[in-house]
């Protein structure tokens, strides 16, 4: 069984940084530091099941288990027990921690023993192999416990699946909770769920020598924070049975007792396994003390970053709309479009796509209307002036009775006098000043025009506007500026 939350996009605004390293730390460590681990491991384990080593222990193992210690232990051949004996008795040697414990102390093979010599070459030089393996130097090993490897063991792997499967989940309950908790906070979480899972392991398996390594543990601490950080809110998980699969959300804090339940449930009756569920759970439990400390300290926790990706409604609509247009039913397209701009009624290209409708009647109503408010809209946004100046002349070229009001007229001087179009911006002042000359915005549009005058190397002119503005608005804030300007030259 598989449960995963699917946390929604990740803000490149303020992009998961610690994560990204973490994982990059990871990788580092596995492709170099860890560069040959595999290839000695076989060498290691290729002489000790060739050697004959491994009929040895497994004799004395056997021996050890019956309680004839005190007997002469006879060394068992290849072709003396079937190979479903050697496996099970080879696995249950492995999982004794007491017995391992003893043979490490010439315990169980003792000096007095006809192999000991034998079986201590032997196993001198498969320590000796072993001894070049990184993960024995910076593994966690539970019988030789130590601060340094309670860390360095989360950022060493096993394999390259081993590594690959533990940085997608990394990436998954990484990106959200540093986003949501800050990185400062996310690495303490990081860490410390780590060294919960480490000593968590070791509580259970103090004797092992087989040393721990992977952020399996870490990345458990993280995700037992986050079902405790996003308590109630519903995320969206993908689950899978095997044969079936699925999306449902469900509230955050239902998924810690799943996973510690699934974790337990491997460890209990999963049979022999290399992974490490006892550091699982560690990690989990360590997490969620330490998301539940957050809630109750107060510490700043953000979880609207796990937020619904918005539903596109307006594309597919727009998109239909088009297509009846495209077919010449443009009724049936304009009433598509109408009903996409009163849910959205600054959308710009429903806008441009309905002037496109109705300049077919020119002096209709309609026309007009939508060519004010896209002429409107277009001029708010300095990136925009360009195709504000197309639809501009689209409309008066196929109208000949503009009815723009002074307002709009206003802005579309001064976007002319911004984007360099002087002539147009000229045009409109001179009429709005034959026209209407007391409109709001009359003194800011000459003063506009004058600067433009002047950037563009025509000061005369500029000043001409100046002086009309403190004749026309003199007691205006622009006519005080022109004033200013005109003492100056």
């Amino acid at each position: 069984m598989l449960i995963v939350p699917l946390t929604g996009k990740i803000s490149w605004r303020n992009p998961p940084i610690l994560t990204i390293v973490i994982i990059l730390i990871n990788c580092l460590v596995w492709f170099v530091l860890q560069a040959g681990d595999t290839e000695k491991q076989h060498e290691a384990s290729k002489f000790y099941f060739t050697s004959g080593l491994v009929n040895i222990e497994v004799s004395y193992f056997i021996a050890y288990r019956d309680g004839r210690l005190d007997e002469p232990v006879e060394i068992l051949e290849d072709d003396e027990l079937d190979e479903a004996e050697w496996v099970e008795n080879y696995l249950a040697m492995r999982e004794d921690e007491v017995f391992k414990q003893k043979l490490e102390h010439d315990e169980v093979i003792t000096p007095s023993d006809p192999v000991y010599d034998e079986w201590k070459d032997s196993q001198t030089e498969y320590n000796l192999i072993r001894s070049e393996i990184t993960s024995l130097h910076y593994g966690f090993i539970p019988a030789q416990k130590s601060w340094l490897t309670s860390f360095t063991h989360m950022f060493m792997h096993g394999s390259t699946g081993h590594l690959i499967g533990n940085m997608v989940f990394l990436w998954i309950f990484g990106c959200m909770l540093e986003m949501g908790l800050g990185r400062i906070k996310y690495t303490f979480l990081y860490l410390v769920g780590g060294l919960f899972a480490v000593w968590g392991f070791w509580l259970v398996h103090m004797n092992s020598t087989i040393p721990l390594v992977g952020a399996s543990g870490a990345i458990a601490g993280l995700s037992g924070a986050f079902a405790v950080l996003f308590g109630k809110k519903k995320v969206k998980i993908f689950y899978t049975l095997g044969f079936y699969f699925n999306y449902l959300k469900i509230p955050a804090f239902i998924l810690l007792p799943i996973w510690l339940g699934k974790e337990l449930y491997q460890m209990l009756f999963g049979g022999f396994s290399n992974v490490a569920y006892m550091a699982h759970i560690g990690g989990m439990v360590g997490g969620a003390v330490i998301g539940f400390i957050c809630l109750k300290l107060a510490l700043d926790f953000d979880d609207e970053v796990i937020q619904d990706t918005p539903v596109d409604e307006i594309s597919p609509l727009i998109e239909k709309a088009l297509k009846h247009i495209a077919e010449l039913d443009l009724d049936a397209g304009r009433e598509i479009l109408e009903s996409v701009l009163a849910k959205e009624p600054n959308n710009i290209d429903v806008l441009i796509h309905l002037f496109n409708v109705y300049k077919l009647d020119p002096e209709g109503q309609k026309f007009h209307q939508v060519a004010n408010k896209l002429i409107l809209e277009l001029t708010r946004n300095y990136n925009t002036y360009e195709k504000a100046h197309y639809i501009y002349n689209e409309y008066i070229g196929h109208t000949r009775h503009p009815r723009l009001p002074p307002q709009i007229y206003i802005q579309l001087s001064m976007m002319f006098a911004a984007t360099g179009h002087l002539e147009n911006a000229v045009k409109i002042i001179t009429m709005l000043l034959k026209k209407v000359p007391d409109s709001p915005g009359m003194p800011t549009a000459l003063h506009k025009l004058a600067g433009a005058y002047n950037q563009n190397g025509m000061a005369s002119k500029g000043n001409n506007c100046l002086k009309l503005l403190c004749s026309k608005y003199p007691e205006s804030t622009e006519a005080r500026l022109a004033r200013k300007s005109l003492q100056g030259n």
